[in-house]
């Protein structure tokens, strides 16, 4: 293994450099998010698709109740009080009274089954 291979295994780092332990894989399910709370007191929902998993803010910008309440399908985040869906990847709404809105995403890593979250991420 060359010196760019070790580079390239690196995990990504957040912007503050920081990661902080949430869930254990297994404890995250895939059909309906994981609602937690960081250290400094945000709430994000765990959300996995497949074998991935993603964090985004709890809090639906349309009338800002709790996102942990709706369903995941698709790769999609369903608010459970007004039916918009945010796409957990982007954070973007695709559909619903938040059109055009978003929540904040942020970095997720995954180490032995044990799930990680940075910093909030920048959008594409």
């Amino acid at each position: 293994m060359g010196a760019d291979d070790a580079v390239k295994s690196e995990p990504p780092v957040p912007v503050g450099g920081m990661w902080e332990r949430v869930a254990k894989l297994s404890d995250v399910p895939t059909d309906y998010p994981l609602a937690i709370s960081l250290v400094d007191g945000r709430r994000l929902c765990l959300v996995r698709v497949h074998d991935e998993v993603f964090a985004v803010e709890d809090r639906c910008p349309h009338r800002d109740f709790p996102l942990s309440g709706g369903d995941v399908q698709d790769g999609c985040l369903e608010c459970p009080f007004h039916g918009a869906r945010f796409d957990v990847r982007t954070g973007h709404c695709i559909s619903g009274p938040s059109e055009g809105d978003s929540v904040a995403v942020f970095a997720v890593m995954q180490v032995n089954g044990v799930v990680l979250v940075g910093d909030r991420v920048e959008a594409d």
